[in-house]
C-alpha cells in the first residue's frame, strides 16, 4: 500500500497547490492550466472531474470585490487529510470501469474536504485508486453527506460507477476523524 499512499499523497498536495492557484491573482491563467492538468491526469478520463480555473483571472484582477473574495477563498484552503486507505480484492465494476481496470486490487482512499468548514475534521470523500490501461489513476469518487451522514454515488451511471468494494483485504489507518458518522465507519 506505500505505493497507493505516495500517490493520494501526490495528488493531494498537487489539488492543494491548484486549489491555491485558481484564486491567487498573482498566478496566470495558462500557469493556473499547467496546474489543473497536473491534477486532471491523477484520474482516469472516463471519470475525470476536470479542474480548472472557471473565469480568467485577469476578468478579476483590480475589482476590490473580487480580490476580496478570492483573498477569502484562498485563506480556506487547506491540503486534504488522508484518514485511511482499504484494499479490496473481487471488487464489481460498472462496464466502462470493468474495461480499463487492469490491476487486481482496489484501493479505497478516504479524504476530507480541500478547505476548512465550521465542523469538526470529516471523511468527504472516497478516492477509489487501481492499476488501468493508463496506469495508476483514480477511477472513481464517492462522496460523503455529513449531514444526512451517508455515501453516496455523485455520478448516477452505473457504468462508471465502483458497485461493490468486494472482500476487504488490508487497511491502513493514519488520521483518526473527529465527526460521529466518519469515526464509527473508521472504525468499522
Amino acid at each position: 500500500m506505500k505505493e497507493i499512499k505516495e500517490f493520494i499523497k501526490e495528488f493531494i498536495q498537487k489539488e492543494y497547490l491548484f486549489n491555491h492557484a485558481e484564486y491567487d491573482m498573482m498566478v496566470e491563467d495558462d500557469e493556473c492550466d499547467e496546474k489543473a492538468n497536473i491534477v486532471n491526469n491523477y484520474f482516469h478520463e472516463y471519470n475525470s472531474p476536470n479542474y480548472n480555473r472557471v473565469t480568467s483571472i485577469i476578468e478579476r484582477r483590480g475589482n476590490e470585490k473580487w480580490e476580496n473574495r478570492y483573498a477569502k477563498k484562498m485563506n480556506k484552503i487547506i491540503p486534504r487529510t488522508l484518514f485511511q486507505i482499504k484494499q479490496y480484492h473481487s471488487f464489481e465494476l460498472g462496464d466502462a470501469l470493468q474495461r480499463i481496470v487492469t490491476g487486481k486490487d482496489l484501493y479505497a482512499c478516504y479524504v476530507s474536504y480541500p478547505s476548512k468548514g465550521g465542523r469538526a475534521l470529516y471523511f468527504s470523500s472516497i478516492f477509489y485508486v487501481s492499476e488501468t490501461n493508463e496506469g495508476m489513476k483514480i477511477i472513481y469518487e464517492k462522496s460523503f453527506d455529513s449531514d444526512a451522514g451517508k455515501w453516496y454515488h455523485p455520478v448516477d451511471v452505473d457504468v462508471v460507477t465502483v458497485i461493490s468494494e468486494g472482500n476487504l483485504v488490508a487497511v491502513e489507518k493514519y488520521q483518526t476523524p473527529e465527526e460521529e458518522t466518519s469515526l464509527a465507519d473508521y472504525n468499522k
